[in-house]
């Protein structure tokens, strides 16, 4: 890890455009590199605070300007310069970095770069949705997609020729926009999506016993890393069992697998393993399921939750089965003062 002042100077340089070549992929590099977000934030926030522009407050407009602003920047349209993202934000930057900017670079919005030395290279946009929350986005060809809670996705901020293809690890929905002549690709763990024009939901999270896609409109094609490829009609679902490498295709209700897109979660004979992991996703929650010898976890549930609250789910499905429900509160591990709440789920005592 380099020095402060060592990281200090190297952000200054950038922003008073001083950087070379190989200082600005050191500068990159940082910004990437999880064990030195502390450092950069500092720099950032003292390059920020030593200029003539330092305000001690924002009006809430002028920050919603600036908010709105960034974000477009983080999702260009294909007609946008290809320079780097980071050079066009230096004005707002400068004002901004401390109150605004820097949640977003060091949260859940990291851009890397591929091929610094190219300056017409696409940048890399990452766009993490956190636990609790679902996002909305258009990729560059108007390709929309939906993100659920826990989900990454990465894709070029522009698509230059046949090269459609985007990363995903977590759960999304997309709508592909059509174009037989360059098929869309999403990348998984468990192998390739392969679609030129549809409307599909894929669930790949890393901590998932197996991976899936339901297809609702047109076609796709389901390409592992190894075995032959599978192709999809509407209303099947393929299941890719990551252990095993299994795939299993079947007919299902689409809508159990798109509702969450419009706030609703659904669940039609699903064993309660599954649905607690859901549940802890959707609402960003500690659910501990006290099951030694395992019968519990295979308990099927069928509910639909669109408006209710976790503790009227959890006591609901708690009543359903006769189990019992115990709330604890632990100390979070990044300040000691503040509690968060587990919900424990057993059977009842003798």
């Amino acid at each position: 890890m380099k020095k402060k002042d060592e990281i200090t100077t190297l952000i200054q340089k950038y922003l008073e455009d001083s950087c070379s070549s190989e200082e600005l992929d050191e500068l990159f590099h940082l910004l990437n590199k999880d064990g030195d977000h502390q450092q950069v934030e500092g720099a950032l926030y003292a390059y920020w605070k030593n200029k003539s522009t330092y305000k001690n407050e924002m009006e809430k407009e002028e920050l919603d300007e600036m908010l709105s602003f960034i974000h477009q920047q983080m999702i260009p349209a294909k007609n946008r310069s290809k320079t780097p993202i980071l050079k066009s934000l230096k004005n707002h930057f400068v004002r901004a970095a401390a109150i605004l900017f820097i949640p977003l670079l060091l949260g859940t919005l990291w851009l890397t770069v591929d091929k610094l030395q190219d300056k017409q290279a696409a940048t890399m946009v990452e766009l993490a949705t956190p636990l609790g929350s679902k996002i909305k986005t258009t990729l560059p060809d108007g390709t929309e997609v939906w993100q659920n809670a826990g989900t990454i996705l990465r894709y070029p901020s522009y698509f230059s020729g046949k090269n459609r293809e985007v990363e995903l690890i977590g759960e999304a929905y997309f709508h592909v926009v059509s174009d037989k002549n360059n098929p869309f690709y999403v990348q998984t763990r468990a192998g390739k999506v392969k679609v030129t024009g549809t409307r599909f939901n894929l669930s790949a999270y890393e901590d998932d016993a197996y991976s899936s896609v339901v297809l609702e409109e047109g076609e796709v094609v389901f390409l592992p890393e190894k075995g032959k490829e599978v192709r999809l009609l509407p209303t099947e679902k393929l299941i890719y069992t990551k252990q095993t490498g299994e795939l299993l295709k079947q007919k299902v209700d689409v809508e159990k697998y798109t509702a969450w897109t419009e706030g609703k979660l659904i669940f039609r004979n699903d064993p309660l393993v599954d649905v607690l992991q859901r549940l802890e996703r959707w609402f960003h929650a500690d659910i501990e399921l006290l099951d030694p010898d395992g019968s519990l976890a295979k308990h099927t549930f069928t509910l639909t939750i669109e408006h209710e609250t976790l503790p009227q789910v959890l006591d609901y499905i708690t009543q359903a089965a006769d189990l019992n429900l115990e709330n604890k509160r632990i100390k979070s591990t990044d300040d000691t003062s503040i509690h968060n709440v587990q919900y424990q789920i057993s059977k009842h005592k003798n």
